[in-house]
């Protein structure tokens, strides 16, 4: 069942062979078995070092992590699945980056939809101010179409899962330790909406492992793997967001922060992001969208339609469809109660928010239109 598994195992306990290599030889040669017999000059080509092609060449294979795996992995609660970096549901931009992780443990559901996905990471210990800044981008973010993927850590990363929960839309998480294994206690229930919403929660390390300082820069390079760009919140200059960006920045991906106050070291890291030019100063999603290119933008969501190059993004699927009648022609309260079937006192409402956001603007003879503002 879980062959390319096994083959991957055989791979990764020959020392001095990197997963980049084993993923390159097994894609060809299929079994660990079959790779040993490689004459040495193709094994140079797939960057295997002597020293490596002598240890390849006297392995001694056995399965004992496998079935151990295959066990603990049957023992686990329904809905903790198994993939491998060779099969079809393996994350499109992980798959990607140099050196991708050769498997990976997930509960949930994986979807093509996280080709089009975002990180958004910062401090642990969150000020209240990038608690609100966190969940608001997070939010608009996910109402544009794309996924949010983070660390599902306290502070910033579950404020970035909760914010495109707030919206209803898909989150990912990737753990710095074995799927089975719980991090801290405040993340079960982030952990528990993510998965029942049709998000999922994803391990690169093997059932049991616990967290430790190896994991998380692992997880780190996973989560901005998997992303087009990293969103930088709150960050000391020794954050762990900032190896975040620097995976990213090594990746080709797009590194976006917030800016914070100049003077308090809390904010030192991601402030000396926006300074040296490795990360752009964002002050709205408009900032983040505008970076990607049109493949990109012409997947984001409906909720987000450009007026005059302003990004517009819905709270539900009424202010949209009241937005897309706006679009067309101004119209007064009871033409839109008719287009609509909203009676007036609600669809009111509706407006006043749409008015508050500055989407719509009120009229003479109460009219509404579309905002140039």
């Amino acid at each position: 069942m879980h062959d390319k598994f096994r083959e991957l195992l055989r791979m990764e306990s020959v020392n001095m062979v990197t997963s980049s290599s084993a993923i390159k030889l097994l894609e060809k040669y299929k079994t660990a078995e079959d790779c040993r017999e490689v004459g040495d000059e193709e094994l140079y080509g797939y960057g295997v070092s002597r020293n490596g092609i002598n240890n390849l060449r006297s392995a001694k294979f056995n399965d004992e992590v496998y079935n151990d795996q295959m066990e603990k992995l049957n023992d686990l609660k329904d809905g903790i699945n198994l993939i491998t970096v060779f099969d079809e549901l393996y994350p499109a931009n992980l798959k990607n980056i140099y050196d991708p992780p050769p498997y990976l443990f997930y509960e949930g559901i994986l979807s093509e939809k996280d080709d089009i996905s975002i990180a958004v990471v910062g401090s642990r210990s969150l000020s209240r101010s990038g608690s609100y800044t966190v969940i608001k981008l997070s939010r608009e973010l996910a109402m544009a179409g794309f996924v949010i993927v983070s660390g599902l850590a306290m502070g910033a990363d579950t404020a970035a899962h909760n914010g495109a929960l707030d919206v209803e839309k898909r989150t990912v998480a990737v753990l710095g330790s074995g799927i089975n294994m719980e991090v801290n206690v405040s993340s079960r229930n982030t952990r528990k909406k993510i998965v029942d919403s049709g998000g999922a929660v994803l391990s690169p390390f093997l059932i049991d492992t616990e967290p430790a300082k190896y994991t998380f820069p692992a997880r780190n390079r996973i989560i901005s793997g998997m992303s087009l760009g990293v969103v930088i919140a709150e960050a000391k200059k020794d954050s762990g967001s900032l190896i975040t960006a620097n995976f990213a920045l090594e990746q080709g991906k797009e590194v976006f922060a917030v800016p914070n106050e100049i003077f308090n070291p809390k904010y030192e890291g991601g402030n000396n992001l926006i300074k040296t030019g490795q990360a752009k100063l964002i002050m709205g999603i408009d900032d983040i969208i505008e970076e990607f290119p049109d493949r990109i933008r012409n997947l984001i969501s409906p909720a987000v339609r450009n007026i005059e190059n302003k990004s517009v993004c819905f709270n539900n699927e009424t202010e949209e469809k009241i937005f897309n009648i706006l679009v067309e022609k101004k119209m007064n309260v009871d033409e839109l109660s008719e287009q609509t079937g909203i009676d007036t006192g609600t669809l009111m409402g509706v407006l006043f928010m749409l008015e508050m956001n500055k989407i719509i603007a009120r009229e003479p003879n109460n009219f509404f239109s579309i905002s140039r503002k």
